[in-house]
């Protein structure tokens, strides 16, 4: 067994490709970040974010499940912005980064926040744009601007670097600047009932597989923990995805009671299928000197 990797996981070996490909990747422990990495890594992932089945950078996709999840968005947006306005920013500028479609950008700018988003993919980008947001297409144009507030939500996964990308950020940020990163859960008990089928995978655009412990990992030295928040819709809808991935029968129903079922045992086990960690920015002279 690798070294510090936990003695029990129900992280599954290899985990398919049930949207584009149909090809398998292998969930691999990563010491570093005490997280599980995808492997190996598309050359080119593109095609995997222009599917028409892939709903959060489309916004034409049709069915019952795309109607679910922009229900749900609509009602995370203003939750999500509510954690954000809690945790008191030292100010009002504010760096989406993956922002997409630009829908929690959008609410708050309505809400008097001088937003930023950043979004490397073309189609979502412009999506976002036409809404009139100020987009950039990638971090060498989003640093020229501070930040009070830098979001990521459900980003951190999809990302090459975790480590790299928290020193970014905490550069980034102004003194005592507030982080959001949201991300599935691998340890919530919806991912231990469907292993391998557990549509929060999702590979191999997520890269990475985080728990607490990952997060811990990754962000302790720089940022102070302010709250975990669980994402409780986030539960059904990754039922309901992995049930129709399961090609099961009765798959709405049954979906979304094992989402329900999930959230129950979270408020025991306080291990929920996607959770919110709300950061501050801790005062250093390595990044307030920059």
């Amino acid at each position: 067994m690798a070294k510090n990797r936990p003695s029990q996981t129900t992280v599954p070996s290899e985990v398919k490709d049930y949207m584009v490909s149909g090809g398998t990747f292998a969930l691999k422990w990563d010491v570093a970040t005490k997280a599980y990495r995808t492997q190996p890594k598309p050359n080119d992932l593109s095609p995997y974010y222009d599917h028409p089945d892939y709903i959060s950078h489309n916004t034409q996709a049709k069915g019952w499940r795309a109607k679910v999840y922009r229900m749900v968005r609509r009602f995370n947006v203003a939750l999500k912005l509510k954690w954000l306005q809690s945790a008191a920013p030292p100010g009002r500028t504010l760096l989406d980064y993956g922002c997409g479609t630009g829908d929690f950008a959008d609410v708050a700018r309505s809400e008097s926040w001088n937003v930023f988003g950043l979004e490397v993919n073309g189609a979502a980008r412009a999506v976002a744009e036409k809404r009139n947001l100020t987009v950039w297409k990638d971090r060498q144009e989003s640093a020229k601007t501070k930040y009070d507030a830098i979001t990521l939500w459900h980003v951190l996964e999809h990302l090459e670097d975790p480590v790299e990308v928290k020193q970014w950020i905490a550069e980034r940020l102004s003194e005592r600047g507030v982080l959001i990163v949201a991300v599935p859960n691998h340890r919530s008990w919806d991912a231990q009932h469907y292993k391998e089928f557990w549509a929060a995978y999702d590979v191999p655009r997520h890269l990475w597989h985080f728990s607490k412990e990952s997060i811990h990992a990754i962000f302790e030295d720089d940022f102070e923990l302010l709250q975990t928040r669980p994402m409780w819709f986030d539960a059904i809808y990754v039922s309901l995805l992995s049930e129709q991935y399961k090609k099961n029968s009765g798959s709405a129903l049954r979906g979304v009671l094992v989402g329900l079922w999930s959230n129950i045992r979270a408020l025991y086990t306080k291990e929920p299928s996607s959770l919110a960690y709300v950061f501050k920015k801790r005062n250093s002279k390595r990044f307030n000197s920059k």
